[in-house]
């Protein structure tokens, strides 16, 4: 099971169907699983549940399982693109692309590509230590994970790989959550959990500015073809 993730969000650029799109993308994640570096894939749907910024606003999200460093995997696609091994429409050039390395940091290994995931985009507050916002979320992520309808959680820290002249994505850290029921259920459950457990957060603690997505699987696990013959 793979600790390391790439996440590539992107929205179709004007006049590419949503279905043309997808056809496209199935091919294309099962082109990159096979790529050095790479155990596997699951595309998604999204939809921006608060805050804007990067990726806010993308339509899908194809997430990518890693063996080692996702920079060593990114460099091996990039080689198979300029190459002319992998399968790129005309339209290709014209896609919006946010795309994140993440790191997996904290004692829970080996993130599920789940058929619902919710995304928690966020960086520490101007003046606090990356080492005490990363321990104090680990603890707040698992109080969420007691929340109904939440099943397990993950955590990364992140290196944005946008397109030249992107603003920079603020985002420096990611919570991943495996739930399993629809959203609106789990964010009156997660508010209700907020209101018995602010007491304890601390001063600093203010999720207004972070970006939370809701990701719901739109086709299968896609594994490495050396994974899949294992």
């Amino acid at each position: 099971m793979s600790d390391n993730l790439i996440l590539v969000f992107s929205t179709p650029p004007a006049g590419v169907s949503a279905a043309e799109f997808s056809d496209w993308y199935d091919v294309h994640v099962r082109e990159l699983a096979a790529v050095d570096g790479f155990a596997g894939a699951r595309r998604y749907q999204v939809a921006t549940i608060k805050g804007d910024w990067v990726p806010s606003g993308e339509q899908h999200l194809a997430v990518y399982e890693t063996d080692g460093s996702p920079a060593d995997a990114l460099r091996a696609v990039g080689e198979r693109a300029t190459s002319g091994q992998l399968t790129l429409p005309d339209w290709f050039p014209q896609v919006n692309f946010a795309t994140f390395a993440c790191y997996l940091h904290g004692d829970h290994a080996g993130p599920r590509l789940a058929d619902h995931l919710y995304l928690v985009f966020s960086t520490p507050p101007a003046g606090l230590d990356n080492d005490e916002f990363v321990n104090w979320y680990q603890e707040h992520a698992d109080e969420n994970t007691q929340v109904p309808g939440f099943v397990a959680n993950w955590r990364f820290r992140l290196e944005p790989q946008l397109p030249a002249g992107s603003a920079n994505a603020p985002a420096t850290h990611l919570a991943i959550y495996e739930v399993e029921r629809d959203l609106a259920t789990l964010r009156a459950n997660l508010g209700a959990a907020a209101e018995v457990n602010k007491a304890g957060w601390p001063a600093w603690f203010n999720p207004e500015p972070w970006t939370s997505l809701d990701a719901n699987a739109v086709a299968g696990h896609v594994a490495a073809p050396a994974a899949s013959q294992a």
